[in-house]
């Protein structure tokens, strides 16, 4: 196995857990918005942290305008716009079902990836996507 698969693999177990703390925290008196603040607090503690300890708060300064842009826009929409969704989704709902249903956003990155990347769109893919909407579907 190779490199990006073992992390790609890793992130999906992470991911997998990461939920079941949050609908249980969900399920007290919080609203959706107040769970993505407060989860948001310990990763940029944490995370700012682990910068200056490696030694790379320096590495900040030399990115470009247009990278720091594009990432920044990638944490908004998905870290509080896709988060809030996800938790009013979670907050409301099994956990058992939100999860893979809003674990399809694969099917979105695929088609935009396709659109503005030119990334190709091979038959394996196609195939992926059919078993995904399949499975979603069953769900339902």
């Amino acid at each position: 196995m190779d490199k990006a698969f073992l992390f790609a693999l890793l992130t999906s177990l992470i991911w997998g857990l990461a939920p079941v703390f949050e609908k249980i925290g969900l399920s007290g008196k919080i609203d959706p918005y107040t769970g993505v603040v407060i989860r948001t607090i310990p990763i940029t503690v944490v995370s700012v942290a682990g910068l200056v300890f490696a030694g790379g708060l320096g590495s900040i300064r030399s990115v470009d305008v247009k990278s720091a842009a594009f990432v920044c826009a990638g944490g908004l929409i998905a870290g509080l716009l896709g988060q809030f969704a996800f938790y009013s989704a979670l907050k409301s709902g099994e956990a058992s079902l939100v999860v893979p249903v809003a674990a399809t956003y694969p099917l979105v990155a695929l088609v935009v990836s396709a659109i503005f990347l030119g990334e190709a769109v091979t038959l394996q893919k196609a195939a992926g996507i059919v078993l995904v909407v399949g499975g979603v579907m069953l769900l339902k």
